[in-house]
């Protein structure tokens, strides 16, 4: 059962990762647009992306770390450790 919520988690994490990523580099191409027109419709075009598109691309980001977070409880996965990873055992005697 905990493997099961635990890629449930991953893939939740994963597909909302990507959306916010891409989601973040899609208003370029309106404000590259607004640059070159100028004027009040490049004013209103840049003010609904950083009002009405921005907050939900933040939200979104803001759910998958929090999935991802919650997966690494889940999966008992220790991301954030100061402890070494020496999987190479016979290093310790050397």
């Amino acid at each position: 059962m905990r493997k099961k919520i635990f890629d449930v988690l991953n893939t939740i994490y994963g597909v909302l990762m990507t959306v916010s990523f891409f989601g973040g580099i899609l208003p370029l191409f309106p404000f590259i647009f607004a640059l070159i027109i100028g004027g009040p419709v490049a004013e209103s075009i840049s003010v609904f992306i950083y009002e009405k598109y921005y907050p939900w691309i933040i939200i979104t980001g803001s759910v998958a770390i929090l999935s991802g977070l919650i997966a690494m409880y889940v999966g008992k996965l220790e991301g954030l450790s100061i402890k070494s990873v020496n999987t190479n055992k016979s290093s310790d005697k050397n």
